[in-house]
């Protein structure tokens, strides 16, 4: 005879909750490949993995808690890591489970039931727009389930949980009957099937003791190589989320605010003191501008969904990964699917993202606005991991072409995420940065196009990399005194005497590579040092890049055209804020590359 199950405590419960989270990590690549709503960026699987990673952290070794102080750790843990659509509505489903709970050391079948069910309450108020047939469906017919079983009195938990999974399941199966989007791609919700995930592990667990493996879903059953791909990514391009800090914070009126913009998907979790933000807009700035009136803003991030859907028809077998210190134009970076990693910049104790919340344009203007001098930072390590988890996670080897380290650590924090990838990662260390990097990235992703493997990708770099050069010029020198790119000896001389020092990358830094006569950023000075370092004989890719000085730019490109026509390419591009904070309003930017013959 089975043995019953009256009570659970913390260490139980963490059990459960290792066992669930493993069998997830087993399922999260199907999750993605299911996900084609809201929209089919194929990121559902890792952003629940993701999120229950934080979850595993914060409570694998949790000693001596009570059941209710470990379900508001759990509950506190998902806020922080919560990742997605479906991990902001799994966060609120916690934070409403944990507030049911009464004080005290175990959980009985009556109370698992009851928290259940605010649970689900709570997570249904989590959506601005809740759509029946997704995740939270399947946790209210769940929970249904419970609260049915502990209504006709039952005190075995192992009994409740079977019924209940069992509703789950064909909760679950009913998904498609009430999302016709899931009807058409002959797939359930990618969320609630991550749910169902969860509970199978913690059922394999009360049955055996620990996680098994389970058989994939019958694949006449769902045929999920061919949806996601084919569904339209929908009309807002970025997914962006963040956690707001405050006092007495209301949901309901961030939620209202929220609503009035152009957005979609938009769940708001949490509770009076922290609340995660999850919304769907094309300009992740005025999401943040909106939740700033509530709180102090932490945790960022804004992924490209449009991107991550085109990964699904991606050409070749290697992804490429940069950041944002390659100012890469824009359409370059759409036709070659390149996949940037946002850095960091404080102006005082406000933190905005690269290309996400703030716009090179609109940092020549604070920067003209303001004394203060702000700081660039590295992006995170986690950053970095997202983003290699979705491409590996969609059968990609990546490469990731980094900023110089003797510049940043940015390329340090790409090579400690790669550590956790088994060698399905590698990052290459351009030592350059701004034009000279976007170069060499733009070169790895055209190879990774023509279906060249990572092997001969690296190879390539390791090849090009020393004939990279380039070239930068400032207007104005008080942007690199005070960002500590030019000391200001430097900068006191070159004004008194009339000159303007021209920088270049030199062992991976910025140094001096020549002064020019008179002040500002002469288009002409920067062309000729250029001309003395190119091969008449040879073809070159050049980038320019500037800081709010599209005449000068166009003027140098002018410039170099007339005296070098042996050019692959030569695009202009607005400096982006990593570069732009030290070169300053008006500033150029010229780095060039020979025409490789392996891509010819």
């Amino acid at each position: 005879m089975t043995k019953s199950l009256t009570y659970i405590d913390s260490t139980r419960m963490v059990k459960a909750l290792t066992a669930a989270i493993s069998r997830l990590f087993q399922r999260r690549e199907y999750i993605d490949k299911i996900n084609v709503f809201p929209v089919p960026d194929g990121d559902t699987g890792t952003n629940m993995a993701f999120s229950f990673k934080v979850i595993y952290e914060a409570v694998h070794n949790a000693e001596g808690l009570s059941i209710r102080q470990l379900m508001k750790r759990v509950a506190n843990a998902s806020l922080d890591g919560s990742r997605g659509n479906s991990g902001a509505i799994m966060a609120q489903y916690f934070h409403g489970f944990s507030e049911a709970l009464e004080d005290g050391s175990i959980m009985d079948a009556q109370s698992l039931a009851t928290a259940s069910s605010a649970g689900a309450r709570a997570a249904w108020t989590a959506m601005s727009e809740p759509v029946a047939g997704t995740l939270p469906t399947v946790l209210e017919d769940f929970s249904m389930a419970l609260e049915s079983k502990s209504k006709e009195g039952v005190e075995d938990i192992r009994e409740m949980l079977e019924y209940g999974l069992v509703r789950a399941r064909e909760s679950l199966a009913h998904t498609p009957e009430l999302l016709p989007v899931l009807k058409q791609a002959g797939v359930v919700d990618a969320g609630g099937q991550g749910f169902v995930d969860l509970l199978e592990g913690i059922w394999d667990f009360i049955e055996n003791g620990q996680p098994e493996p389970i058989s994939m879903v019958d694949d006449d059953v769902f045929s999920a190589d061919s949806t996601a791909m084919e569904m339209n990514p929908g009309a807002h391009r970025f997914c962006t989320e963040c956690v707001i800090e405050g006092d007495a914070l209301n949901r309901g009126e961030i939620m209202k605010q929220l609503e009035k913009l152009d957005c979609s998907s938009l769940v708001v979790a949490g509770g009076q003191k922290r609340v995660r933000v999850h919304i769907h807009v094309n300009n992740p700035g005025e999401a943040y501008l909106a939740c700033e009136q509530f709180g102090e803003l932490h945790q960022q991030k804004a992924d490209d969904m449009k991107r991550q859907h085109k990964l699904m028809n991606q050409a070749g077998q290697v992804a490429i990964v940069t950041d944002s210190g390659a100012d890469i134009p824009f359409e370059e970076q759409e036709r070659l699917a390149i996949h940037m990693v946002s850095a960091r910049l404080n102006f005082g104790a406000k933190e905005y993202i690269d290309y996400v919340s703030l716009m090179p344009s609109e940092l020549y203007q604070m920067l003209e606005a303001s004394k203060e001098s702000p700081k660039t930072s590295q992006p995170p390590v986690g950053d970095f991991v997202r983003a290699y988890d979705l491409l590996t996670g969609h059968g990609y080897q990546v490469m990731s072409v980094g900023l110089s380290t003797a510049l940043s650590g940015t390329t340090q924090a790409a090579m400690s995420a790669a550590e956790g990838f088994g060698g399905r990662v590698r990052v290459f260390d351009t030592r350059s940065g701004s034009c000279g990097e976007g170069l060499l990235v733009v070169i790895a992703a055209e190879a990774a196009q023509q279906g060249m493997s990572i092997d001969e990708i690296e190879s390539l770099l390791t090849e090009f990399q020393p004939l990279c050069r380039v070239f930068a010029i400032a207007e104005d020198l008080s942007y690199l005194s005070r960002g500590g790119r030019l000391p200001r000896w430097v900068r006191k001389v070159a004004e008194f005497l009339h000159v303007n020092p021209l920088m270049t990358a030199k062992k991976g830094r910025f140094g001096l590579a020549g002064i020019t006569t008179g002040r500002g950023a002469k288009p002409s000075a920067l062309g000729k040092v250029a001309l003395r370092k190119m091969d008449s004989e040879r073809t070159y890719r050049i980038f320019i890049a500037h800081g709010a000085n599209t005449e000068g730019a166009h003027e140098l490109r002018r410039y170099i055209l007339k005296r070098h026509t042996r050019v692959h390419s030569c695009h202009i591009t607005e400096a982006g804020p990593a570069l732009g904070v030290h070169l300053g309003p008006g500033g150029l930017v010229l780095g060039f590359l020979p025409q490789p013959d392996q891509l010819n």
